[in-house]
């Protein structure tokens, strides 16, 4: 679903036309609400475009550019990979692009995103605070393994009473939600979807017993006998 191009450094880059589909994805999954032609503007930020009330799904582009900087894009890709690690074979959460969905999210100009963009990027400079107090690093980008994965379980204490207690909630729902909204999300939950059937399967014994009892019972006891 993700149609994300891999990156050594940065990882999945999310085609922006992939990246219409998906954002449309998550947000029915969160059972959020689209706000089709109607333009917002950032108080430090330029009026941009939304998708518009009919956007061209042949030729499907993303009006509005990514707004997280790389530094905050290499935190989300360590936070979602906290949330969801590599366990066996199912992938990491960055490695089906997900904190590229997340910037894709948090940049898309409707009421929700942008909401969702003032917590997270609040809460993406108060993990950088936290890992150089930790840490003596620039920001938590730069810090070592051990420092951000000190800070994250730190603001993922379910009892933790910091400021940071509403961007983690939300940041992992939107992560959770995204992954789970892709292939190998699919796949790590048994879920198949709809399958074409070859055929109908015959009724079983006790679902033919059960139809006769009911048959009786309504006095069509002839249909039943004959197979009807």
């Amino acid at each position: 679903m993700t149609a994300a191009n891999d990156d050594p450094v940065k990882g999945p880059m999310l085609d922006r036309r992939a990246a219409l589909v998906w954002t449309g994805a998550l947000a029915a999954a969160l059972g959020t609400a689209h706000y089709y032609g109607i333009h917002f503007g950032a108080a430090d930020g330029p009026i941009v475009p939304g998708y518009g009330r009919d956007p061209d799904m042949n030729n499907p582009v993303v009006p509005w550019p990514r707004l997280m900087t790389e530094s905050q894009l290499a935190a989300t890709r360590a936070i979602v990979d906290f949330i969801l690690p590599r366990e066996g074979a199912v992938p990491a959460a960055s490695q089906v692009g997900v904190h590229e969905l997340i910037d894709e999210w948090v940049s898309a100009p409707y009421p929700e995103q942008s909401t969702d963009k003032a917590l997270i990027f609040d809460g993406l400079t108060r993990l950088d605070l936290m890992a150089r107090r930790s840490g003596r690093a620039k920001d938590f980008a730069g810090a070592s393994k051990a420092v951000q994965a000190d800070v994250l379980r730190t603001v993922a204490d379910p009892a933790s009473k910091l400021a940071t207690a509403t961007f983690w909630k939300r940041l992992r729902r939107l992560v959770i939600g995204g992954y789970y909204t892709t292939e190998a999300g699919f796949a790590d939950i048994g879920y198949i979807g709809n399958v074409a059937l070859k055929e109908y399967p015959a009724p079983t014994p006790e679902m033919r017993a059960a139809m006769e009892r009911v048959f009786q019972q309504l006095g069509l006891v002839d249909r039943t006998r004959s197979g009807g």
